[in-house]
């Protein structure tokens, strides 16, 4: 039986055997050394076992392969099967960290026991390299804040490689495996309905851009336009988010939501000879259509 860590790092991976390397060597360089390095292959079809292999003479390292694919949400959850660490840290495999990230993100947390998670700045790199807009918020802030900047501009928490939380937050359920494009977004905003939330403003984790990952596909069709104003149609209905909106005009976002899910329409038009976009084309209509901004969606005004 392994000794109970401080630190779960989970790595879910799907043949990104390419950069895996590299994204374990910032694990096992890190300045903070009670952790357990948890890696679930999803059924890799390149040679990622041959990578983690020589790792696994490190006692902290451990690799699971899954006997079937559960999707990339499905695999997320997985890992937290075999998380045992007081505190839960994903790395996704083509991403790394700062050589001081778990000892300043666990520090936070040993000091701010209300803290429900710890995100940091992130910097971009790979073929494109960029540093993201910062958030507008730093140091220790209320959940119930956070949740409401989040709802008004974007998910500014951060993306799985960014986050810290606690296993004990586990009370609010896994990752939900019907969200396809945000499952992160609606996680963090559960778990600030728990308790804080800390930024630490400095550049601790480095998220990796490629043409094959999931978000770089996202960019190139609509569909997560139509995953979001779903999102925010779960949480009007208070499915999982006990919190007070009263404060929070939470119709109005629907329906800013639902004239982009309409204003998609236009550039889904050209792109019809794919079936696929079909189905997007009418979930489009349906929403411009239930919120009643079609004739918006088709002035612009």
């Amino acid at each position: 039986m392994r000794n109970m860590p401080v630190v779960s790092v989970l790595v879910p991976t799907y043949n990104n055997a390419q950069f895996l390397d590299e994204t374990i060597q910032s694990v096992l360089n890190q300045t903070f050394t009670d952790f357990e390095l948890i890696i679930v292959d999803n059924q890799s079809t390149d040679n990622t076992e041959a990578v983690v292999k020589p790792y696994l003479q490190d006692a902290r390292v451990c690799y699971y392969k899954n006997t079937t694919n559960l999707g990339m949400v499905g695999n997320w959850n997985k890992c937290l099967e075999y998380a045992q660490g007081t505190y839960l840290k994903y790395l996704c495999s083509d991403d790394k960290f700062h050589p001081d990230l778990l000892k300043k993100f666990v520090a936070v947390m040993e000091q701010n026991p209300q803290v429900a998670l710890v995100s940091s700045y992130r910097e971009y790199f790979g073929e494109t390299r960029f540093k993201p807009e910062l958030p507008p918020f730093t140091g220790l802030r209320s959940g119930k804040e956070i949740i409401y900047r989040s709802l008004q501009d974007w998910n500014w928490i951060g993306e799985p490689t960014t986050v810290m939380f606690r296993r004990s937050g586990l009370q609010v359920g896994l990752f939900k495996t019907d969200y396809k494009y945000f499952p992160d977004w609606d996680m963090w905003l559960r778990l600030l309905t728990t308790g804080d939330c800390y930024m630490i403003p400095e550049v601790l984790s480095y998220f990796r851009l490629h043409a094959n990952q999931v978000t770089a596909l996202v960019m190139q069709n609509s569909s997560n336009l139509f995953e979001e104003y779903y999102l925010f149609k779960a949480i009007k209905k208070q499915n999982d988010y006990k919190v007070n909106f009263q404060e929070l005009d939470v119709d109005s976002l629907i329906k800013k939501k639902a004239f982009k899910c309409g204003r998609a329409i236009y550039r889904l038009i050209p792109k019809l000879k794919q079936k696929k976009n079909w189905s997007l084309l009418r979930q489009g209509v349906s929403i411009a259509f239930s919120e009643k901004v079609i004739l918006k969606t088709i002035t612009g005004y």
